[in-house]
């Protein structure tokens, strides 16, 4: 449950930033998939969960809450890392020639 909130939250500030960002300069939406992709598969497992176990599965005891804030910790560090290379990889390319045809 855990996961799946936190996923959902910065999911919907990665997509307030990508509303804001008019320019497409920070790339943005890389980081919208990211969170949303994660969090549709923990939503989907929280689902089969839910559905075997009934509400068992949302009792958490302090062990695996703090497994779950560790994952969700470093999920959002790991996409934030990639999408740090995504910007700087299109910050520091050579831009495209442009040749004109006589």
């Amino acid at each position: 449950m855990i996961l799946v909130l936190s996923m959902l939250i910065f999911g919907l500030i990665s997509t307030i930033g990508y509303i804001l960002d008019r320019s497409g300069r920070f790339r943005i939406s890389a980081l919208c998939y990211m969170f949303y992709g994660s969090m549709l598969m923990w939503s989907v497992d929280l689902y089969t969960e839910l559905k075997e176990d009934g509400l068992k599965a949302l009792a958490m005891n302090p062990g695996e809450m703090i497994d779950d804030l560790l994952l969700s910790a470093s999920v959002t560090v790991l996409a934030l890392a990639v999408w740090g290379v995504i910007n700087a990889w299109h910050a520091f390319r050579k831009p495209a020639r442009v040749t004109e045809a006589a």
